[in-house]
């Protein structure tokens, strides 16, 4: 690939990719604010997916980027990533080991049929015994021991929205306002 067209193409990357961050985390934004005026079991889930991949991809792609802009001037920019990493972060470090483990295996309920990474016993009749360096037991024991607390995946819905507003709302409240500053 000669040396022009690799930049035309990592342009138009990095471009979409912000494009496409910023759609995700507007989406976000939305479910969450929709959840807080009412239940709605397809917004839940569809919130769970934006959660895990904002704490996940999302946060890694925004601090990607805030080292990118170290030395930029746009400052406008830099200040925007700046609080959005450090909201994400905040979020992600109130939320429990379990928590974190339970918004994933919702995200996953909700986009894969079937939760055979959970599973010992695979397809191809193979005994697994550990997901991302967890043992399954120790996954199925926090799993258990968070719907036994709250008593439904309902509850454990309401008890995650009201722990993470505050911090959510905030985020929302800086981004936005930096936004407009621009």
């Amino acid at each position: 690939m000669k040396t022009e067209d690799f930049n035309h193409e990592l342009t138009i990357k990095t471009k979409v990719q912000q494009i496409q961050f910023e759609q995700w985390m507007r989406t976000f934004f939305y479910l969450t604010y929709k959840l807080y005026e009412v239940f709605d079991p397809t917004l839940q889930d569809m919130h769970y997916i934006k959660l895990y991949g904002t704490l996940t991809e999302g946060l890694e792609y925004a601090k990607i980027v805030l080292q990118h802009l170290e030395n930029g001037k746009n400052l406008n920019k830099k200040n925007w990533y700046i609080k959005c990493v450090e909201g994400l972060t905040i979020l992600k470090s109130q939320l429990t080991e379990r928590e974190l483990i339970y918004i994933e295996y919702r995200r996953h309920n909700i986009c894969h049929m079937f939760q055979n990474q959970y599973e010992r016993i695979q397809e191809n009749y193979t005994i697994k015994y550990q997901r991302k360096g967890m043992d399954l037991t120790e996954i199925d024991s926090l799993l258990k021991s968070l719907l036994l607390e709250f008593g439904s995946d309902r509850n454990i819905d309401e008890h995650l929205k009201n722990k993470m507003k505050l911090t959510i709302t905030s985020l929302y409240d800086e981004l936005i306002r930096i936004k407009k500053e621009e």
